[in-house]
């Protein structure tokens, strides 16, 4: 019986510490670093399309940009409008990054999506899962940032972004990310910001859940997840790899 007791107790406890099941690679992460850590961004070419190199990465090289991080419903209320906040959480969490500015309370974060979310509904009749070339619209009308959309992502073009300094917001079919903290498998669309790399591993700010702050995903993962809304067939389409740099001037 004692041994019984015993082995239910360990059982209990390990339960515990794993946070229902979920195990969570231990993963020493670069140091984070600020925006103005990158002088050579005043210099980057700011035209629609910027010129990559097409060439293989030091595969240990790395970086994690000082990207803070917000949950989509700060205060855990999953009730709309946060539900679907995902993109008003990525942009939010960029542009204090910018700033470098630290993110006020929970309850002003709450008021800032609840402020984005009446602009939408005021100026385009509704609060809607935004595909990058619409978020691409809202940042520029609502922040007055310039923005860039970079199209056929692959891993080489999103490792050249994040060593300038800039962060990528990327939409995804959060059902394909390997998320163990989403309910429900995940939403079927998605929206996070990647803010660095080391090794095959992608670091995220993932505001789908209250522990997405440096999340990482593999980079197959995460690039085979990244899919673009369609707004006439209402589906994420993985055909389309695209993502939103947003620029300060």
């Amino acid at each position: 019986m004692k041994k019984i007791l015993l082995l239910f107790i360990i059982i209990l406890i390990t339960y515990t510490l794993l946070d229902k099941d979920i195990i969570r690679e231990e993963i020493s992460l670069p140091p984070s670093l600020d925006y103005e850590d990158f002088s050579s961004n005043k210099n980057i070419n700011k035209d629609d399309t910027l010129v990559i190199e097409e060439e293989l990465k030091d595969n240990k090289k790395e970086i994690n940009l000082n990207i803070p991080f917000t949950s989509q419903a700060p205060t855990a209320n999953w009730e709309q409008p946060y539900q679907d906040a995902c993109e008003e959480a990525s942009v939010l969490m960029v542009d204090y990054y910018y700033q470098e500015k630290e993110l006020p309370s929970l309850e002003e974060r709450e008021f800032i999506f609840q402020e984005m979310v009446i602009w939408q509904e005021e100026n385009w009749g509704g609060h809607f899962n935004l595909p990058i070339i619409k978020l691409k619209e809202f940042v520029e009308e609502y922040y007055n940032y310039k923005t860039e959309i970079v199209t056929n992502l692959n891993v080489v073009k999103i490792k050249d972004y994040l060593d300038r300094g800039l962060p990528l917001i990327v939409p995804a079919n959060g059902k394909e990310l390997n998320n163990s903290y989403f309910n429900n498998g995940g939403p079927e669309y998605h929206m996070l910001v990647i803010r660095g790399y080391l090794d095959n591993k992608f670091i995220t700010n993932d505001p789908g859940t209250k522990r997405g702050e440096n999340f990482i995903y593999t980079t197959d993962n995460l690039l085979n997840s990244i899919a673009d809304w369609d707004i006439e067939k209402s589906y994420t389409n993985t055909g389309l790899k695209s993502a939103l740099i947003i620029l300060r001037d």
